[in-house]
């Protein structure tokens, strides 16, 4: 099928994808001026004559065109059904992601303006002025241009998240379940990675011929792709719990420092990588965790 792919530069992680398909629009960019005046002069220009917005998870590198651009807001918008709530607050979803990043990173002198840079509070995002027309649920479809795209529910790193799946050419616009180097990428307060790695199986089961992922190239060998994602995710639980059975009681940093050999800026980033997955262990059973202002206690179940 035929699609335009647009990479804008968001701040600290590189690009992120805009896509046209027909007369529609998928996803908006990040909010910050880097991203937002280059879609605004695309809008001008390539993305010229887009008559509506279609959202795949509400992260702020995926809506901050919606949030800042009026042009963008004001344009029918299909969203995932759950995420109608958190782009109507949007400053309110960013308020509590801030608040939870920053209590998870104790022993890093986390606080509030850690987040100014990625995610900025502004006091003009177009929250309930963005015009939503329709909320899509697993199973819907949507017409993009001449074709028609199934959503398929995809919650792992983020929830709500959408894929949307053309079966005819076998292509599915992934959004951001399958990251380009195959890990779990962590989304503050909307990711679970049982979630994301039965999204992945589930894809998988598509059997599709191309991912168009919404960071990065499209990819021509989804299910080797997919199988490493999946692999990768065993691999780091393995490690964690390994890790766990040598060294016993220990913070989350420690793991990351140790075991992964990564400090300074990236460690924090990791670090909340790391709980992601903890959690999901714990829920397994298999670890216990304690989150207080010294950082992530995790131990051994």
């Amino acid at each position: 099928m035929e699609y335009e792919r647009f990479e804008f530069t968001q701040p600290l992680y590189g690009g992120v994808n805009v896509l046209r398909i027909g007369n529609t629009l998928v996803d908006t960019g990040h909010v910050d001026p880097v991203s937002r005046e280059a879609v605004v002069a695309a809008l001008d220009d390539e993305l010229a004559g887009i008559e509506r917005v279609l959202i795949t998870h509400p992260h702020i590198d995926h809506v901050g065109g919606s949030q800042t651009i009026d042009a963008l807001s004001e344009l029918p918008h299909i969203v995932p059904e759950e995420s109608v709530d958190i782009l109507h607050d949007y400053a309110g979803y960013l308020e509590r992601a801030r608040e939870e990043m920053t209590r998870l990173l104790g022993g890093f002198d986390a606080d509030d303006s850690t987040w100014d840079v990625y995610f900025p509070i502004r006091d003009d995002y177009a929250e309930e002025r963005i015009r939503v027309e329709r909320r899509l649920s697993d199973g819907d479809t949507v017409r993009c241009g001449d074709y028609e795209l199934t959503a398929v529910s995809t919650p792992g790193h983020a929830d709500p998240h959408l894929a949307f799946h053309h079966e005819p050419s076998g292509t599915l616009f992934s959004g951001d379940l399958v990251d380009p180097d195959g890990r779990f990428q962590y989304g503050p307060l909307l990711g679970d990675v049982g979630d994301y790695k039965q999204s992945l199986r589930r894809i998988r089961d598509l059997d599709p011929e191309t991912l168009v992922p919404m960071h990065g190239p499209p990819m021509d060998d989804p299910v080797a792709r997919i199988e490493a994602s999946l692999s990768n995710a065993e691999a780091t639980e393995r490690r964690l719990l390994d890790f766990l059975d040598g060294h016993g009681p220990c913070y989350a940093r420690e793991f990351v420092a140790r075991e992964l050999g990564v400090d300074g800026a990236r460690a924090p980033f990791l670090t909340l990588v790391v709980y992601e997955y903890l959690r999901h262990l714990e829920a397994e059973g298999r670890v216990s965790i304690d989150v207080t202002v010294e950082g992530i206690e995790m131990s051994a179940a």
